[in-house]
């Protein structure tokens, strides 16, 4: 199976996309367009810099976002890695046999360009996000 994924990127909650795309930029990292993402009540924006990894930025929409309490506790705190996999329904099954619980069903994310995401948590690891591209 961990030959199946490929690491995408590591994401980053964050009260402000703003303010920590202002400092990662002092880094030399590049911003994407900020996407709304109302199926998970946030906001998201990637950082690219060459030969370093994609950065995910997640600012909660409101209360109710799933990252609200952890920006609240923590500040800015990176708090999931994404894979990349060809078929996500496969990955997801796989994953549960070695006793990942998703969090839900595969689902089309506008932020990940109309790709399929899922959001699996297992003891030991934490979260991950699975991602499949969407068909070209």
């Amino acid at each position: 199976m961990n030959s199946n994924l490929k690491f995408h990127h590591v994401g980053i909650a964050t009260k402000s996309i703003d303010k920590s795309t202002k400092m990662y930029a002092q880094l030399g990292y590049i911003a994407s367009e900020t996407v709304v993402e109302i199926s998970q009540n946030v906001k998201i924006c990637f950082l690219t810099k060459e030969d370093s990894p994609i950065l995910e930025l997640v600012e909660p929409l409101n209360a109710e976002s799933p990252v609200t309490r952890m920006v609240t506790q923590s500040g800015t705190t990176p708090y999931h890695t994404c894979y990349e996999v060809k078929d996500i329904n496969a990955a997801v099954e796989e994953l549960e046999d070695m006793n990942f619980r998703p969090l839900f069903e595969p689902m089309q994310s506008d932020a990940m360009m109309n790709g399929l995401i899922c959001y699996l948590f297992a003891d030991g690891i934490g979260l991950i996000e699975l991602y499949e591209p969407a068909i070209k």
